[in-house]
């Protein structure tokens, strides 16, 4: 029985040390730390650049290598329902990038990318089709941001 115990304990000691020292991911240094972002001054674009300055952790002490332009701008088209009694707008959201290196001063990429269009519903009041809007567009903010980064998070990786 004793020797169950001493092997439990010991199985246990090696599982512990192995996730004890193992290196964290989450712990390493965020190499796109060096990327300034720049925008219009528009409600949508500075909501944008506030998620995309979230995703790439980025501090303006830091020396910037990189400078990523961008711009988002919204399009909604009205579409019917699966009844084909109300009319429901679709929005979507495009953005435009351009990803310039400081030291040499070329561009490294640039393009657009287009999000997955949110569906609103539409009512007689004209007030809350508008805050439905707004919502929709904040929200597509955030989801356009994750995308770029992912974007040129490959971008980069490709790079070095």
């Amino acid at each position: 029985m004793s020797f169950i115990k001493v092997k439990f304990f010991i199985s246990l000691l090696i599982l512990i040390s192995g996730c004890g020292f193992s290196q964290d991911k989450s712990s390493t240094k965020n190499k796109f730390e060096n990327i300034r972002i720049e925008t219009p001054n528009t409600k949508f674009n500075l909501i944008f650049k506030k998620h995309l300055n979230r995703t790439f952790n980025y501090k303006p002490t830091n020396v910037t290598k990189f400078i990523l332009k961008s711009k988002i701008t919204f399009t909604s088209s009205d579409t019917l329902s699966v009844s084909g009694l109300n009319e429901l707008k679709s929005t979507k959201g495009t953005v435009t990038y351009t990803l310039i290196n400081l030291q040499s001063g070329k561009t490294i990429k640039s393009g657009s990318i287009i999000t997955f269009p949110a569906l609103s519903a539409s009512s007689s009041s004209l007030y809350s089709n508008d805050s439905s809007l707004e919502h929709i567009k904040e929200r597509l903010s955030l989801s356009s941001a994750k995308k770029l980064y992912m974007h040129i998070k490959l971008i980069t990786q490709k790079l070095n």
